[in-house]
């Protein structure tokens, strides 16, 4: 059986990115993985529900959204998640966490593997990034023959489309991560995400489809030609919202907070 695998920075990324896709493989019966590197345990701005408070009601809202996609018999989601336990806006970037990255996915053997683009990215949180220069360098790592195939999504050079026939999955499963929004923002999401696939039809064609840039591991793929094109949304995400660990007050110790 095919397999895809999706590692997320966080709980809500699918669903934000690559939801058609998630409920297409499903559609198609592939086994379906999604890693979360984090919980989002710093994702809220109420001092008092930073650390496991939220983490609780993340994964819960992360079963959830999955159910959205299909359930077995038994009730649990279709799509598999794998928390790999590390502190939201802490994830490490080291070989320790590089090694156990590869080690998840030579045991899981994915065909294809979806992941941050971190070199062309529309995301500059620490999470994001990090997991894509993991995922990325982790799947290189794999000799040429039986290498999945990296998808990289949140590109601002997307060159990849999958086609899927309805945004309902996005908003079913988006609407179920309710810590993460609030009701008016989630009518503002249904309503306009429509017109983000609309202007992407002059590359697409009239179909809805995500956007990947694919990886091909050449010399010089990621070197200086986005250059100006990072920094710009480097500067962007600075000025427009800064980086969340700026808004971070307790620290994880304080939090009671550990790596698994």
């Amino acid at each position: 059986m095919a397999r895809l695998l999706i590692i997320c920075p966080h709980p809500d990324d699918a669903e934000a990115t690559c939801a058609g896709t998630c409920q297409e493989a499903v559609r198609l019966g592939w086994d379906v993985h999604e890693l979360l590197m984090t919980s989002d345990e710093y994702g809220t701005p109420r001092n008092e529900f930073k650390g496991m408070r939220i983490k609780r009601i993340r994964v819960a809202e992360m079963t959830a959204a999955a159910k959205e996609y299909g359930t077995n018999p038994d009730g649990s989601p279709k799509i598999h998640l794998h928390w790999f336990g590390e502190i939201d806006g802490y994830l490490p970037f080291d070989r320790g966490v590089l090694g156990r990255l590869v080690g998840f996915i030579k045991e899981l053997r994915p065909r294809i593997v979806l992941a941050p683009d971190s070199f062309f990215t529309l995301d500059y949180h620490v999470d994001h990034m990090r997991t894509g220069w993991l995922a990325y360098i982790a799947v290189k790592a794999f000799p040429t023959v039986g290498r999945p195939l990296l998808l990289l999504y949140h590109s601002t050079a997307p060159d990849f489309y999958v086609p899927f026939p309805s945004l309902d999955i996005q908003t079913r499963a988006w609407q179920r991560h309710r810590s993460q929004s609030t009701p008016l923002r989630n009518e503002l999401f249904r309503k306009l995400r429509p017109l983000y696939y609309i202007l992407r039809w002059r590359k697409t064609g009239m179909c809805f489809s995500d956007g990947f840039r694919r990886a091909t591991f050449e010399p010089g793929e990621n070197e200086l030609e986005g250059f100006l094109q990072r920094a710009w949304w480097y500067f962007f995400a600075r000025a427009t919202r800064g980086y969340p660990r700026e808004y971070y007050l307790p620290s994880p110790e304080a939090l009671g907070l550990r790596h698994e």
